[in-house]
């Protein structure tokens, strides 16, 4: 059982769809058992609720699935808004059986609730892609009211007909009443991607972001940003909240932050070498915006009051090796989920450095973190003799003989590093070989300034 990244006990998480409502985080996700035989065909929404991201109350199925001749077999992501005294979900309805009989495989469906428990599905109001766009791709809806227009916009996932390899967009519609929609054109085509799923929309600060997760050639979450509502988009030059291992993450907002709602993926057998799965857990980033606009992620300030100090590493130290690798060992953790703080400096021209963990004492085997200051890199990889597994990595901008400051979470098989309050990065490891936590160099120096064990207080 995950203490800290959520998920059912009998299924996969993903694709969640947060929504804030009097002092709650409703998040609804698409449940995945993974076994038709047993639990039939299609995918449903649930939903769990929470107030601090770390106690989860789970509400159950909100909108079931349906049979082999509806639309909405499998019900996939959408949005919830508030709206004419009613709550809204518009999501995506695809079925792969009613191509032959004239039909889509991808419409925009639409439900409604009085308590965002129960709801009736309207399916009169569904929407289906004009002929030029490609009905495969036509899905994720966000629907927001735009106050200067005093209307409805849906954005949308879509596709150009034909074969062009980047011809992915998101496009808009409008609506004055959320029943009947028209085509509004496009919102941003970049021609960058096959298609760029789970738009999301907000403004922060003097900036408006469009948020959407790549789904070409990389699996990643990106970001846009305007001065206005409507572009011109800006392409920051480090524009993924995470790495390959947090996908198709949706945002809300409190009103004294805005978070971001992803999954970590589970690994094909349990194996660090088997092939990412879609599904696996929760996880959630605090959403920092920096004075440029740009956007980074930190552990939500709910997080910071779960644990009690376990052990301090005593004083500070210093690990130097210009010709090869130095080790110092911090940790032992004997619990399944805990929580390290590390604060240390590295000298200019350091190759390498980083945290290992999971680590067996004697053979030295197990998965690491680790900063290729010259590169502007974070990587997470397995160490072992020989491994076909290509590890995962982001970009970083970290300076010498600054302080830097990590957080890193470990919850069982999942973990994630966050890296001076601006980038993170989530992992799996299904294979440790022991339990240790260092600290190392390779082609270098580095000071540690301070090291805390955190665990979870009973």
């Amino acid at each position: 059982m995950y203490r800290l990244f959520y998920k059912p006990e009998d299924a996969v998480s993903g694709d969640y769809i947060p929504f804030f409502w009097e002092g709650t985080f409703h998040l609804f996700y698409l449940k995945d058992w993974r076994n038709a035989e047993k639990y039939g065909e299609g995918i449903p929404w649930f939903k769990v609720k929470t107030q601090d991201f770390y106690h989860f109350e789970d509400a159950g199925e909100m909108i079931p699935r349906g049979g082999r001749e509806d639309q909405d077999l499998c019900v996939f992501t959408g949005s919830v808004i508030a709206a004419q005294g009613k709550f809204h979900i518009f999501y995506t309805g695809n079925t792969p059986y009613l191509e032959e009989k004239g039909g889509v495989q991808q419409a925009v469906m639409h439900a409604v609730s009085d308590d965002l428990e129960h709801w009736t599905k309207a399916p009169e109001d569904t929407l289906i892609p004009a002929k030029q766009y490609d009905h495969h791709h036509f899905r994720d809806p966000f629907v927001y009211y735009d106050e200067a227009k005093k209307n409805y916009v849906m954005l949308t996932v879509s596709r150009k007909n034909g074969e062009e390899l980047y011809a992915g967009f998101t496009a808009r519609y409008v609506s004055e009443d959320l029943k009947t929609w028209r085509d509004d054109g496009v919102f941003w085509a970049p021609n960058l991607y096959h298609t760029h799923e789970c738009p999301d929309y907000f403004k922060m600060g003097d900036w408006w972001y469009l948020v959407f997760s790549e789904y070409s050639d990389q699996y990643a979450t990106r970001y846009v940003m305007a001065p206005t509502p409507n572009g011109p988009w800006h392409m920051p030059g480090d524009d993924v909240f995470d790495g390959r291992a947090f996908y198709a993450a949706k945002t809300a907002s409190d009103g004294a932050g805005r978070y971001l709602f992803g999954w970590l993926p589970t690994r094909e057998g349990n194996k660090d070498e088997g092939n990412w799965q879609w599904g696996g857990n929760l996880v959630v980033h605090q959403l920092v915006q920096q004075r440029d606009g740009t956007l980074g992620c930190k552990l939500p300030e709910s997080l910071n009051f779960i644990w009690q100090t376990a052990a301090e590493y005593p004083g500070a130290a210093e690990l130097q090796n210009v010709e090869g690798r130095q080790a110092l060992r911090l940790f032992a953790p004997q619990c399944g989920a805990y929580r390290v703080d590390l604060t240390l400096r590295f000298k200019e021209g350091t190759r390498q450095f980083g945290v290992y963990l999971g680590q067996d004492e004697k053979s030295k085997a197990g998965y690491k973190y680790e900063f290729l200051p010259e590169e502007g890199l974070l990587e997470f990889r397995k160490m072992a003799w020989i491994s076909n597994e290509k590890g995962l990595n982001r970009a970083v901008c970290i300076e010498a003989e600054k302080e830097l400051r990590l957080t890193l979470l470990v919850d069982g098989d999942a973990c994630v590093l966050y890296v001076n309050d601006t980038y993170a990065l989530c992992a799996r490891m299904y294979e440790p070989k022991g339990k240790d936590i260092a600290l190392f160099v390779a082609g270098g120096q580095v000071r540690l300034l301070s090291a805390r064990l955190l665990e979870l207080k009973a």
